[in-house]
């Protein structure tokens, strides 16, 4: 196969329960030679709301959800939502390839199964286009834990910085992708991101985030709470591991009875705390070059707080390196769209656990009825 530039749009939806990230950039997989643009799309709020609901419902399994008439129906409409929102993104570019990466609500490793909200045959049809989802599927059933999704993309730019480098991601749920000084790369989930903030926000004041992390910023830390949210057994579970929003709603109660202030900051510093010491946990150390990025650079208050938990090592936004380097979920999609088209792997055992390096994405084509 000749490897040649393509240039690619990547959806990302698993950047906040309030929004989609997009991308477009020219790559072989290996580098990029352009970035083109990237844009933040709110979802609609009536369908913000579905989402919502969905994952206040307990009890969730991969049988259930596929049964479930509700769910289905948003799938649908999250999938003609993410159709509309590539077809004005294009506008008069026409990209080579698109891959999405969806929504995910479920995410059983152990069983080998997780559930994203996007269905591609729809999203294709609506397209008249062939495009690549569930990348995470074929690490599942190499026994990975399917997240995170970003570490091949994150290693291409570390390529320019000196080593050892720590990236944060801060996304609806966070990771860590940390890269050695002969390259070595280990990744994991480290922590609930921003949708812990957006479902307190929205519950107790019909606000979809704390926005600029002024809530948090007025308001104090319980430390009482903020122990109790540490002590939680997912944080101490040794990568690789990967985490999905439902996993915190048992410890997420301890924040009932706390101002809506306080609750925000408590939510706010949780993270940052979580961040910090799961990076002094499981890595082999803690670097001096640190950068951030995703939805949670948006957040004052939680850029603050993450700084913080790392002092006295600098975090920098990750724009200091390069700044195209925004919607970094929706660039790693398409750069995953890419290495998937090349037969390149996306996921490696020190990222997600697989048994071997190995590429990933369902290819979904359109085919014309003659």
């Amino acid at each position: 196969m000749i490897i040649k530039n393509l240039t690619t749009l990547g959806l990302y939806g698993g950047a906040s329960l309030n929004s989609i990230e997009m991308a477009m950039l020219t790559s072989d997989g290996l580098d990029v030679q352009k970035f083109i643009k990237s844009a933040t799309i709110s979802y609609p709020e009536n369908l913000a709301l579905s989402i919502r609901e969905l994952l206040s419902k307990r009890g969730w399994t991969f049988d259930l959800l596929e049964k479930s008439a509700e769910v289905q129906s948003v799938r649908e409409q999250v999938s003609l939502f993410y159709a509309e929102c590539i077809k004005e993104f294009c506008d008069d570019i026409e990209p080579d390839c698109i891959g999405i990466d969806g929504l995910t609500i479920f995410n059983d490793p152990q069983n080998r199964c997780s559930y994203q909200l996007e269905d591609g045959h729809k999203t294709a049809s609506q397209l008249r286009k062939t495009i690549i989802t569930h990348f995470h599927k074929a690490d599942l059933l190499s026994g990975g834990q399917a997240s995170p999704l970003t570490a091949a993309y994150l290693n291409f730019i570390g390529q320019t910085v000196p080593k050892p480098i720590l990236f944060i991601d801060v996304e609806a749920v966070c990771s860590l992708t940390y890269i050695g000084e002969t390259g070595e790369i280990r990744a994991f989930d480290c922590a609930p991101g921003t949708a812990m903030i957006e479902d307190w926000t929205f519950k107790h004041a019909n606000m979809r985030t704390d926005y600029n992390g002024k809530l948090a910023a007025t308001g104090n830390v319980d430390t009482q709470v903020l122990n109790s949210l540490l002590s939680h057994k997912v944080l101490k579970k040794s990568p690789p591991k990967s985490l999905d929003m439902l996993q915190f709603c048992d410890k997420r109660e301890h924040l009932e009875g706390l101002s809506l202030e306080d609750g925000a900051a408590s939510a706010t510093y949780f993270i940052a705390e979580a961040i910090y010491q799961s990076a002094l946990d499981f890595l082999p150390a803690i670097p001096r070059q640190v950068f951030i990025c995703g939805e949670g650079v948006k957040n004052p208050t939680l850029l603050r707080a993450i700084k913080q938990s790392f002092a006295p090592r600098k975090v920098a936004n990750l724009t200091e390196i390069n700044p195209h380097l925004t919607a970094i979920g929706a660039q790693a999609t398409a750069f995953n769209t890419v290495r998937r088209i090349y037969g390149l792997p996306l996921t490696f055992p020190n990222t997600t656990g697989t048994c071997e390096p190995i590429t990933g994405g369902e290819i979904h084509e359109y085919k014309h009825n003659a």
